[in-house]
């Protein structure tokens, strides 16, 4: 493939991209909002002046729509992160990954993602909790002492290209408790007369109704701006999400597939030990025909994979792989891919962890 037919591109035409994407539709509201500006993005296409494939990068997500060739999914293959998390979106004309050069020594793995939608403009009312309160997020919260208030203002940021753009065209809300944000809901898209909203609440305070007062505010503000439809994207086997967003008056639009280098869950408790273990042994299958070369984040995949599945030895099997190719090196790198690992004293006064632990820095 010649270099000039993979070309990131500096500037573009919504308008003449979005075709491009149309076969996206449950996404197409995140790759209009990056188009237009409200997102931060990078975009790829395989000819500048009449794109027949077009790759587009937000956060972790890319989206690969058009009828791309295989140098250029090639190409996309070369920028797709080794060390990190990452989510493929395909139009239906792609191949799934594992068969496909996209997703070369990458292994991803498909996984179901849920999009629900409210069109109820009448408001949709949640008691709080006592000794609750909710707030508006705006100036004077991020710039008040609120304990996570910074944190809010990151979440924003992952999302907006400034908070100015959303100050301008996106909203949300917070639930506090003794000077502390325990409970958020954010726009994360906003596009003509459509958003989607997102909700996430502090372990400590879930099970309280925190995350339906608040996402029932957000949405509500929504309708009271005039919009028409409000989106909700989660893991299909999010129980909590998906409790939360029928509880919130939103119905499910529908269930698709996307591919992900994980294990299919945002949460472990989304899977069972059974489901961890199947997991497990497929990475083993692939590693075996083709061993991770360039990064030890699949074999911390598979680790934690197998630690879920009750399988210990087979989780540090996998650690002393990372160990042995070099990239994982210290006990900081350990906690950061993994911090749950170090909250367990069991596993800190294992002789059998140790062996792992001696070996890094």
């Amino acid at each position: 493939m010649n270099p000039s037919d993979f070309t990131q591109l500096t500037s573009w035409s919504a308008q003449s991209l979005l075709p491009l994407f149309s076969a996206l539709e449950p996404r197409l509201l995140q790759v209009e909002a990056a188009l237009t500006g409200q997102t931060q993005c990078s975009v790829y296409v395989d000819h500048v002046e009449q794109p027949r494939a077009a790759a587009l990068r937000i956060g972790i997500c890319w989206y690969i729509a058009g009828n791309p060739s295989s140098e250029f999914l090639q190409s996309v293959n070369r920028l797709l992160p080794r060390d990190t998390f990452s989510v493929l979106i395909l139009d239906s004309l792609i191949m799934s990954p594992e068969h496909s050069p996209l997703g070369a020594n990458l292994y991803f793995v498909k996984a179901k993602s849920r999009y629900a939608i409210r069109t109820l403009s009448r408001p949709v009312l949640h008691p709080l909790s006592a000794g609750y309160h909710a707030l508006p997020v705006d100036q004077p919260l991020l710039e008040g002492d609120l304990e996570g208030s910074a944190n809010i203002r990151d979440d924003i940021l992952h999302f907006w290209t400034s908070m100015e753009v959303f100050d301008r065209d996106g909203f949300g809300f917070v639930v506090a408790k003794d000077g502390k944000i325990v409970s958020h809901s954010l726009t994360s898209f906003s596009t003509g007369e459509q958003c989607e909203i997102g909700v996430q609440t502090d372990p400590g305070h879930r099970r309280k109704g925190l995350g339906v007062h608040v996402a029932s505010l957000t949405a509500n503000e929504a309708f009271k701006r005039g919009l028409t439809q409000v989106g909700w994207m989660s893991w299909a086997n999010n129980a909590g999400s998906v409790a939360i967003s029928n509880r919130v008056g939103f119905l499910e639009e529908c269930v698709y597939d996307v591919f992900i280098n994980h294990w299919p869950a945002g949460n472990p408790q989304d899977m069972t030990a059974a489901e961890f273990r199947a997991f497990a042994k497929e990475y083993d299958r692939r590693f075996a025909e083709t061993p991770p070369a360039r990064s030890g984040y699949p074999h911390i995949v598979a680790a934690t994979a197998w630690a879920l599945a009750g399988e210990s030895d087979a989780c540090r099997r996998h650690l002393h792989c990372a160990i042995d190719i070099g990239w994982l090196k210290t006990m900081e790198q350990l906690r950061s891919q993994w911090p749950e690992l170090s909250h367990n004293p069991n596993v800190l006064q294992n002789e059998k962890w140790q062996t792992v632990f001696s070996r890094l820095e």
